[in-house]
């Protein structure tokens, strides 16, 4: 009785590390059920067999198969799961934000049938961070801009196109391209961050950017608006 008590036990911790936080690649979650399963299965055949006879091998083989499945699904699912980038919060700069232009020109366009309406999308808690950690672009060097998409609706958001762009042409900087994201589920949200990298021949006082969430179509859902100062080259002597 014990022993089947500590199963079980065991069973729901396994199940209850599944389900909890972002789930990893469907596919590689059921082949790690399925090899932890068979090999389960055998394992547990193999030791029932040896202390009880061909009954206590076919216990043990379903019990080990129970195990096996979970243990080989929590495994797969570790494997793949997103990791989150780690954000020190002290050292990042959050501007001054305003709400901007519902206009983008930097999202990828395709035609498709239209999903699910990205109106509940929210960009939120808009963060800078820069090399040398002055709260400026200084020419030549490479920054961040990190922000957060929300899922403030009851259905799941498809083709969730995060984006980062300045507010007319600044010449000498660039922002790494959009990556569209699947699916954002309701009540859930992605965390996302855009590379910037300055030339040594950034000119001008400072660049506005917009940071905004669209579908792929370019439809946009919310935009959020801010202004980063630069700063010279520093040459060392």
């Amino acid at each position: 009785m014990k022993r089947e008590v500590a199963v079980w036990a065991l069973s729901a911790l396994l199940l209850g590390g599944c389900a909890s936080g972002r789930m990893g690649n469907p596919g590689a979650i059921v082949g790690g059920a399925a090899i932890g399963g068979s090999l389960g299965s055998s394992i547990g055949g193999l030791i029932g067999d040896n202390n009880h006879g061909w009954r206590g091998g076919y216990r043990g083989s379903a019990i080990g198969n129970i195990i096996g499945t979970l243990a080989g699904a929590a495994i797969g699912n570790a494997l793949t799961a997103p990791r989150q980038e780690r954000v020190n919060d002290d050292d990042a700069y959050m501007p001054q934000v305003r709400r901007g232009e519902r206009t983008v020109t930097s999202a990828p366009v395709r035609r498709q049938q239209a999903q699910q309406p990205l109106a509940q999308l929210t960009v939120e808690n808009i963060r800078f961070i820069d090399g040398n950690r002055n709260h400026r672009i200084d020419a030549g060097e490479d920054s961040k801009i990190i922000f957060e998409v929300i899922n403030r609706g009851d259905n799941p958001a498809y083709n969730v196109v995060p984006i980062v762009e300045t507010v007319g042409k600044v010449k000498n900087l660039w922002i790494s391209a959009s990556v569209m994201i699947e699916q954002i589920q309701p009540g859930e949200g992605i965390r996302y961050t855009a590379s910037i990298h300055a030339g040594p021949k950034l000119k001008g006082d400072e660049a506005t950017f917009r940071v905004a969430v669209a579908d792929a179509n370019g439809t946009i859902a919310d935009a959020q608006e801010f202004s980063l100062p630069f700063g010279k080259l520093k040459i060392e002597s």
